[in-house]
């Protein structure tokens, strides 16, 4: 099996965290693989052309981090990452959240590099620092859905907030919302956070 990733991808890190929570390193290998470069294995698997993209050894490819999650959890792993969202609206709504958070925060950056071609529009830009600023406040105000057994909201949440210092750290974050400060800081202290922490 291999999982096609980049180190600066969160939804990727994500995957990578349930990888290393159940062990799955060395059944599952891990190609770094640039979108932009168009590699032909690569786009044979997912014509999307987007990261994360896990093979497996039947040739079947899964694409989406949140299904590879689920795969993941469920078939290869006992399910107790993602068990508990299953009975849980409320949390599997903080979960769709932080999935979005993610977005938005992706589609920031695309407006960054937009502005250096002098191509940003200023209404996107606007909407989404007013959702980024109105999503952090509702995950703070309701930090205490994600219970103390590590699930895929908790690392769903550390994989938004990890992305949100690394592609925005201009934004800052933690002054306002120390309830999600402490559970970044707890989480980060895993060894499956430490090992697949976001970089360049």
């Amino acid at each position: 099996m291999k999982l096609f990733y980049t180190n600066a991808s969160p939804y990727a890190r994500s995957v990578r965290i349930v990888l290393r929570e159940y062990g799955l390193e060395e059944r599952v290998g891990e190609t770094i693989s640039h979108p932009f470069d168009d590699a032909p294995e690569f786009l044979a698997s997912n014509p999307l052309g987007k990261v994360p993209c896990l093979t497996l050894d039947d040739g079947q490819a899964i694409v989406d981090s949140e299904v590879i999650c689920a795969y993941l959890d469920r078939v290869m792993g006992s399910g107790r990452l993602g068990g508990i969202l299953e009975s849980d609206w409320a949390l599997r709504t903080y979960y769709g959240v932080c999935s979005g958070l993610i977005d938005t925060l992706v589609l920031l950056r695309q407006e960054k590099v937009r502005e250096q071609q002098e191509l940003r529009s200023d209404f996107w830009w606007q909407r989404y620092q007013n959702a980024i600023s109105r999503t952090l406040e509702y995950l703070n105000r309701h930090s205490q859905r994600l219970g103390d057994t590590l699930s895929l909201a908790h690392i769903n949440l550390a994989c938004a907030l990890d992305y949100l210092n690394f592609r925005h750290p201009e934004i800052n974050w933690r002054n306002a919302h120390g309830a999600l400060v402490r559970l970044a800081d707890d989480l980060e202290q895993r060894t499956s956070f430490q090992a697949t922490r976001l970089q360049e």
